[in-house]
């Protein structure tokens, strides 16, 4: 049972503060007691630095109680500032990535990986596209009504078309998230070239906190969050902590890895991604580091059954590889009503996973990170729906599960020896 943890998140391209992820936290608070029949409430402040944001978090059931240390690994500030860039810089310098993208042949990669990942990455330029042939039908109707040729015509109708591209861009670049995409996928180019040496300096930091933490004997469990673009950040993070510190997972507590709406193929799959290929691939050959990636069908805008480590698709989850792959299912984790409310919520749904359920289901989040289980039981294809009463009590597991479980993490220690 683990009476102290400490979980690290590191997020995707998304540009949330301290502040609204502690809010986040206790939004999925409050559902997860409900939810599992237990007390869970942050009780410490927020101790913020430009690198990273903690607060504490008690929960406790009948027969157990756990303190979680969550702490965020922050870049929201050089995610603001990508999205500081003018909207014509911004068409450049996206219109430069598409390029890229297609020369290199990974957007046919993405393809073969998941199509819903390629549409993912096409939806911003297909949304300009549609502006600009709403330009072209008013610049056709202005030169029909005015009835101006020649050298006049084509004035008229170029004005017309980039006057409303231009309109209906700032009018919908961040109520729909074009602005947004178009600055992630601008970042994951200039990344994945090493053009973005404040991000790697960064992440140089995230790695020393981890190695502090790790070597802190006051805890029992270090678990690693990563979603989304951020699973990759974390696949780079570990790597240059294992540099620092090769017997890193020898030391302290327990170290594991939870990647969850995964995007690390958006870089491995890239030609020039050969140091997130590197990274990804010492993480997985670290076998004292147990590591689950959890993919779910309706989660369009990440990897759904593709292997991060060796790079194809497979066809079913995997309890022997590395990552343990979990396949979960979205609407097992929401009420009815809110799954048809929010169907089409692409969004919302790649965030479930960092969400509280609404309903039991063998992936929740918050028992992950909050919960009396180590990470090696919590992360069981049954995750916890076996494992606590209706009033929150921890139960006792079926012996064929403690010898498997018992077996896995033999295997490990051998192989890692």
């Amino acid at each position: 049972m683990i009476a102290r943890r400490h979980v690290f998140h590191i997020g995707g391209y998304d540009p949330i503060s301290p502040e609204q992820q502690h809010r986040r936290c206790e939004r999925s608070l409050s559902v997860f007691q409900r939810t599992w029949g237990v007390r869970a409430e942050i009780v410490s402040a927020i101790e913020a630095t430009p690198v990273s944001a903690s607060w504490d978090i008690e929960a406790s059931g009948p027969n157990w109680n756990t303190r979680t240390s969550y702490e965020m690994l922050r870049w929201d500030d050089l995610i603001l500032e990508d999205h500081a860039r003018g909207m014509w810089s911004r068409l450049g310098q996206s219109l430069v990535t598409l390029v890229d993208f297609i020369v290199t042949g990974t957007l046919f990669r993405f393809m073969y990986a998941n199509w819903k990942y390629a549409g993912f990455f096409l939806f911003p330029y297909l949304y300009v596209a549609g502006f600009i042939g709403c330009g072209a039908a008013v610049g056709y109707g202005l030169v029909w009504l005015t009835g101006v040729t020649g050298f006049q015509a084509v004035v008229l109708g170029g004005t017309a078309i980039v006057g409303v591209t231009a309109g209906l861009w700032r009018l919908l670049g961040w109520r729909r998230p074009i602005n947004h995409v178009f600055d992630d996928w601008i970042f994951s180019r200039e990344f994945v070239y090493g053009r973005r040496p404040r991000m790697d300096a960064r992440i140089d930091r995230f790695a020393e906190r981890i190695l502090d933490r790790v070597r802190d004997a006051d805890i029992d469990e270090v678990v690693i969050v990563g979603h989304c673009l951020g699973a990759a950040l974390v696949m780079d993070t570990i790597a240059r902590a294992l540099k620092r510190d090769p017997k890193l997972s020898r030391r302290g507590a327990s170290l594991c890895v939870l990647t969850v709406g995964s995007t690390i193929a958006k870089f491995s799959l890239h030609p020039r991604g050969e140091r997130i290929r590197q990274a990804t691939q010492s993480v997985a050959e670290e076998l004292r580091i147990p590591w689950t990636e959890y993919h779910a069908r309706d989660d369009a805008i990440s990897f759904y059954r593709f292997d991060p480590v060796i790079l194809k698709r497979v066809s079913r989850e995997r309890s022997e590889g590395r990552p343990n792959i979990r396949r979960v299912q979205l609407h097992d984790m929401m009420d009815k009503a809110s799954f048809r409310r929010h169907r089409f919520n692409f969004m919302l749904l790649h965030y479930k996973f960092l969400m509280g359920n609404s309903v039991r289901a063998n992936y929740d989040h918050c028992l992950i990170v909050c919960g009396p289980l180590p990470f090696d039981e919590i992360t069981v294809p049954r995750g916890g729906v076996d494992r606590f009463g209706e009033d929150g009590s921890l139960l006792k597991r079926a012996s064929s599960e403690v010898t498997a479980a018992t077996t896995r993490l033999a295997g490990a220690a051998v192989g890692a020896a």
